[in-house]
C-alpha cells in the first residue's frame, strides 16, 4: 500500500505553533523516504512543557523558515495522497491551524489514524501510545523527534497491512472498520472508528488503591517517598502512583526534604534552562545543592527500579 505518515511537534499550547514536522513516504509497504524540518513557529513562544517533551528551544529554530516558506515543498507530499498519523486528530489540527494562521488553503487528501487502527486490531496492549505499540512490535525510535515518530507510525501501519494481507485503503477500511477522514479546500471531516472499542478496562480517575501486599519483595522504593514531575510516556500518573504503592513506597505531591526520588517524565534535561524547568525539578536541584539526598531519575530508570529485586 502507498501512503504518507506525518508527525508535528508544537512550541506551545496553540495548535498553530508547529516547530517541527516529520514525513515518512511509503510505497508498496516500503519506506522510501523520510523528511524532517525544523520550523520557526507563527508565534515565537516556547512553553516549558513543550520543551520538556521534545527538547526543541527558540535557539534551534530562530533561523529556520516559517511554514509559509516551506509549504510548497511540504504540500507535494500530502496532496492527493493517503496520509496517516498517530493520534491524527492532533496532527491534522496542527496542520489546519498553522495553515489558517498564514491564510494558506488546505490541501486535498484522505487520512486516518494509526492509534485508532491499533485499538481496533491489537487487543492485548496496555495502552495505545506510539511508544507502547512500537515497543510491542519491536520498533526502535527516538520518541518526540518528528521524523522518527512519523517513521514509527509508518512501520506500525506496514506491520498491520502485512498481518492483514492488505494492499489498498479500501481493504484497510473494511477490515478495521475505519472512518476515513478528509481534508479539502475550505474544510475537513474527521477520521475515526466505526467500531466502539470497549474491550479494554481502563483505570478510573482517582482510583488509587491502598493495597497491602504480603511478602513484598525488597525494592528500592520500599518506604521511600517518590514524586513525579512532567508527563509520563508508558503509563498514566495514576498507574505509576499505584505501582509505587504496590511495592511499599510513598507518593508525594511536592518536593520536600522527605523526598527520596523525583521521577522526571518526558524531558531533555540537557536542553532545559533553569526557567524552563518545573518547580519540582528546580526545588529538587536546590535541595541537592544543599546536601539533600534526592535521586532525579528518568521514567525508564523508574520502571527498571520497579522490576528490581
Amino acid at each position: 500500500m502507498d501512503f504518507v505518515a506525518i508527525d508535528f511537534e508544537t512550541a506551545n499550547e496553540k495548535r498553530d505553533s508547529a516547530c517541527s514536522l516529520g514525513i515518512a513516504v511509503v510505497r508498496n509497504n516500503k519506506i522510501v523516504d523520510v523528511k524532517y524540518w525544523l520550523i520557526k513557529p507563527y508565534e515565537m513562544r516556547f512553553e516549558p512543557m513543550n520543551v520538556w517533551i521534545h527538547g526543541i528551544v527558540e535557539e534551534d529554530v530562530k533561523n529556520e523558515p516559517h511554514m509559509n516558506e516551506l509549504w510548497h515543498d511540504i504540500k507535494l507530499y500530502l496532496e492527493n495522497n493517503f496520509v496517516i498519523a498517530h493520534n491524527a486528530s492532533f496532527d491534522m489540527s496542527v496542520l489546519r491551524n498553522t495553515l489558517d494562521a498564514y491564510g494558506i488553503a488546505y490541501p486535498e487528501f484522505d487520512y486516518s489514524c494509526t492509534m485508532v487502527m491499533a485499538k481496533n486490531y491489537y487487543t492485548e496492549f496496555e495502552n495505545y501510545k506510539l511508544n507502547t505499540i512500537a515497543r510491542h512490535l519491536g520498533i526502535e525510535f527516538k520518541h518526540h523527534h518528528a521524523g522518527e515518530d512519523a517513521e514509527a507510525a509508518a512501520k506500525i501501519l506496514i506491520k498491520i497491512c502485512e498481518e492483514l494481507n492488505v494492499y489498498t485503503v479500501e481493504d484497510l477500511n473494511s477490515k478495521l472498520n475505519l472512518r476515513i477522514g478528509k481534508m479539502y479546500k475550505g474544510g475537513y471531516s474527521s477520521a475515526g472508528s466505526l467500531t466502539s472499542n470497549s474491550r479494554k478496562k481502563r483505570i478510573k480517575k482517582n482510583s488509587i488503591e491502598a493495597i497491602i501486599i504480603e511478602d513484598i519483595k525488597e525494592n528500592p522504593f520500599l518506604n521511600k517517598t517518590v514524586v513525579f514531575t512532567g508527563p509520563l510516556e508508558s503509563l498514566s500518573r495514576i498507574e505509576a502512583t499505584q505501582k509505587v504503592i504496590n511495592v511499599g513506597g510513598i507518593v508525594g505531591s511536592s518536593v520536600t526534604k522527605k523526598t527520596n526520588y523525583l521521577v522526571a517524565g518526558i524531558c531533555n534535561l540537557e536542553k532545559l534552562s533553569f526557567d524552563k524547568k518545573s518547580s519540582k525539578l528546580r526545588k529538587a536541584e536546590m535541595l541537592i545543592e544543599k546536601g539533600q539526598e534526592i535521586h532525579i531519575i528518568s521514567e525508564e530508570e523508574f520502571l527498571n527500579i520497579l522490576l528490581s529485586e
